[in-house]
């Protein structure tokens, strides 16, 4: 219980000590530190004070003139010339031309647009669409018939067969637009 007690003695004396000289040496550097903050340098340069100008003698004339008032600077005019340069925020590669470059064959080597309607049969239930491709070859199309994996037939009426196209198909959520085919009345 002695050795306990002597042991606390000890540890209080260097806790004072240790507070003592924390106290000394941090308010001395921080009253520094005000001090320089507050008051400038005494080697500061002299600051230089606006030239005055004297004052333009009373004019005889009873009207007073303007004061010559200077224009605000202008904002400098930033253009962009994109001379042969792709637009950023398209693809890469369209899918449409990463299906040719592929070789698919079929439905899904189609695109929409390079399609030609060229007839329409009713089919015991259902109509069903005859349609010419760019190469020449002909496919058969019915409701819900996926092509070019970018686009569906959602509707086939007597002389017209309606797609629903991805607005946007590099991109998972995009919006849907309709493209109607019609059927060329012959003369």
């Amino acid at each position: 219980m002695g050795q306990q007690r002597a042991s606390d003695r000890t540890l209080t004396a260097q806790l004072r000590i240790f507070l003592t000289l924390f106290v000394l040496f941090l308010v001395p550097f921080a009253l520094l530190a005000c001090k320089r903050e507050t008051s400038p340098p005494s080697s500061a340069p002299a600051v230089p004070t606006a030239p005055r100008v004297a004052a333009a003698p009373p004019s005889t004339s009873a009207a007073p003139q303007p004061a010559e008032k200077t224009a605000p600077p202008k904002a400098p005019i930033y253009s962009y010339d994109p001379q042969g340069r792709p637009d950023p925020f398209l693809p890469l590669v369209l899918p449409h031309e990463r299906e040719r470059e592929e070789g698919k064959k079929g439905l899904k080597g189609l695109v929409v647009s390079e399609l030609k309607l060229t007839g329409i049969v009713w089919d015991k239930t259902e109509y069903v669409a005859l349609v010419e491709a760019r190469d020449r070859l002909g496919y058969v199309l019915k409701i819900n018939d996926v092509i070019g994996g970018s686009a569906r037939v959602a509707r086939i009426s007597p002389n017209s067969v309606t797609f629903e196209v991805k607005e946007r198909p590099y991109l998972p959520n995009s919006g849907f637009k309709e493209v109607e085919l019609k059927l060329k009345k012959e003369e």
